[in-house]
């Protein structure tokens, strides 16, 4: 069974995690908790357990049957007491026709097979939703430290503000308005603040256990190269979503090959002894019964089976289908994602930082007002939590992708352009 974690490319870049804190969780280390203690899977070992039992249960074979009969007894005349009794002692079996113990065996192992399918499918979607809620977090803690360099700037522009407002060069008006942008920047803060920590217990809960951590590392700046499209259809082909399908398919035609094997009637075999204590006399006697097949008695189970089968075959080929265009449409959104990245970190960022500082500058000189510089300081954070956006919806869609294929699918780094850091108060 294919044991793949999915470690996406949030860590790629820092080795699986940055030089963090005692506090600080890695994506592996939240990963195994949740393997470890995650309810939704919890259930496979017994489930696996009770797959075995029914294995061993389809090796066995009908057991002999051993049969007695006493007659003429307890009658009249010659048949008065024992004087007339007939005693047979006869030992029976059963033999099976049609390898119905081969096709019993056959789909207790197919049924293994599929409770291991849907297992890796399970643990699959269990180890990306951990990853998910790990990225949330990891996303909400750049948006902390952009919220206080925010900040930042503002208390600057306050404080040249205040010095300007000394010299009587700014109304009282325009300190007031500086205050008010600086309180709901506060604001702001506090609400990521308490978002972080409930996306804390929102995370923890996948192990089922309170948060441990204060924070968790990795680092969304960094953009992994994808493999060509032609070879992420090709590992869709090997998934578990699909090779379900054809242990489901495989499933179906054990079960019609058992509805035949069951159709055939067996055979029971018997030898044994009478006695016949009025002759005093000893013989053997031997006997053979099976059933007679006037009609078939498996038609209805052996429509059905054919019908399943057809049924699975059609959702093989439509998931086939649907997961393909599934596939071509998150790698096309990551490579426009990747663009819109690029767009932002070279050209949109650059001037949007220009833009604050020339306005800065130039407010200090007294040559722009302040509202001017406001929305030039807006336009700078608006550009910043713009890459912080875009970077972590690339990592949300190509932890999609990885869910689909089953596999980690990055190829390799790129260095980023701008990093994004992040800090504990």
């Amino acid at each position: 069974m294919r044991m793949t974690f999915l470690l996406p490319a949030v860590l790629v870049a820092a080795g699986y995690c940055l030089q963090a804190r005692a506090s600080s969780l890695t994506l592996p280390q939240a990963l195994q908790r949740t393997l470890q203690h995650d309810t939704r899977l919890l259930a496979f070992p017994y489930q696996l357990r009770m797959a075995e039992a029914a294995q061993l249960q389809a090796t066995i074979t009908p057991n002999p049957e051993l049969d007695a009969s006493l007659e003429n007894v307890l009658g009249t005349g010659d048949s008065r007491g024992l004087a007339g009794a007939e005693l047979t002692l006869s030992l029976s079996q059963q033999i099976e026709l049609g390898d119905k113990r081969q096709r019993r065996v056959e789909l207790a192992q197919q049924q293994s097979q599929l409770q291991r399918d849907n297992y890796e499918l399970e643990r699959l979607d269990v180890l990306a939703d951990t990853t998910e809620q790990y990225l949330q977090l990891l996303q909400l803690q750049k948006l902390q430290q952009w919220a206080r360099d925010k900040i930042r700037r503002e208390q600057a522009v306050l404080a040249t503000a205040q010095l300007r407002s000394q010299a009587g060069n700014l109304n009282d008006a325009d300190i007031s308005r500086i205050k008010l942008r600086l309180i709901r920047s506060e604001i702001e803060l506090a609400d990521i603040k308490q978002a972080i920590e409930s996306q804390r217990y929102r995370l923890a809960a996948s192990w089922n256990r309170p948060p441990d951590f204060d924070a968790v590392s990795g680092d969304l700046t960094t953009l992994p190269l994808v493999p060509p499209l032609s070879e992420l259809q090709h590992q869709l082909q090997q998934s578990t979503a699909l090779q379900r399908y054809i242990t489901l398919e495989r499933v179906a035609q054990s079960e019609l090959r058992l509805t035949d094997a069951n159709s055939k009637a067996d055979v029971r075999l018997s030898a044994g002894l009478r006695r016949n204590e009025a002759s005093n006399d000893n013989a053997l006697v031997f006997g053979l019964s099976m059933p007679l097949t006037l009609s078939d008695p498996k038609a209805g189970q052996r429509q059905a089976h054919m019908a399943e089968q057809e049924f699975l075959a059609i959702q093989h080929q439509q998931s086939r289908t649907a997961l393909s265009l599934l596939v071509q449409q998150q790698w096309l959104a990551l490579e426009q994602l990747r663009n819109t990245v690029h767009i932002i970190q070279t050209q949109l960022l650059p001037e949007a930082m220009q833009l604050h500082s020339l306005s800065l500058q130039g407010y200090q000189q007294g040559q722009i007002d302040l509202l001017s510089l406001l929305s030039a300081g807006e336009e700078l954070a608006q550009a910043q939590r713009d890459v912080i956006a875009s970077q972590s919806r690339f990592h949300l869609t190509l932890l999609e992708l990885e869910r689909l294929t089953g596999q980690p699918i990055s190829l390799n780094t790129k260095t980023p352009v701008v990093t994004v850091e992040h800090k504990n108060e």
